[in-house]
């Protein structure tokens, strides 16, 4: 083998290995996947808020995180996850009600329409959460 083409090979290599580290920093993985465990746990959060020990004010705060939070996983799970996604966005905002209007009623009727609000956002957050979560594995 020539110099030349000793080389050539030399260099290809190099070329090839600096193009396989720059593939290996970039991440193929969608958004959803990395917005999922601050959603969930926003949730958790939301979902273990005890009205009528915290208040309408801790409510209050920890739907919006939830909401800041889902609404990120949502813009990017959108696409994939259009029914989920779809369920959610109505459940956050029929959620996003009673929260409002809890502030103007005393702690037990608060409590009391929270319930079935908090069930339907429980059930579509567990379908989109298990949909993204399969895709991400």
């Amino acid at each position: 083998m020539t110099r030349t083409a000793r080389s050539t090979r030399t260099a290809a290599a190099g070329i090839g290995v600096i193009a396989l580290l720059m593939l290996s920093g970039c991440s193929t993985e969608p958004d959803y996947c990395s917005q999922l465990a601050s959603s969930e746990a926003a949730y958790d959060n939301l979902a273990n808020t005890d009205v009528l020990t915290e208040g309408t004010d801790t409510l209050s705060e920890r739907y919006d995180t939830f909401a800041d939070e889902v609404d990120q996983l949502l813009g990017s799970a959108q696409a994939e996850f259009a029914d989920e996604s779809d369920a959610v966005r109505a459940a956050v905002d029929q959620l996003g009600g009673v929260v409002e209007s809890a502030a103007d009623l005393n702690l037990g009727e608060a409590a009391q329409q929270l319930e079935p609000a908090l069930s339907s956002l429980q059930s579509s957050t567990t379908a989109l959460f298990t949909a993204v979560t399969d895709a991400c594995q």
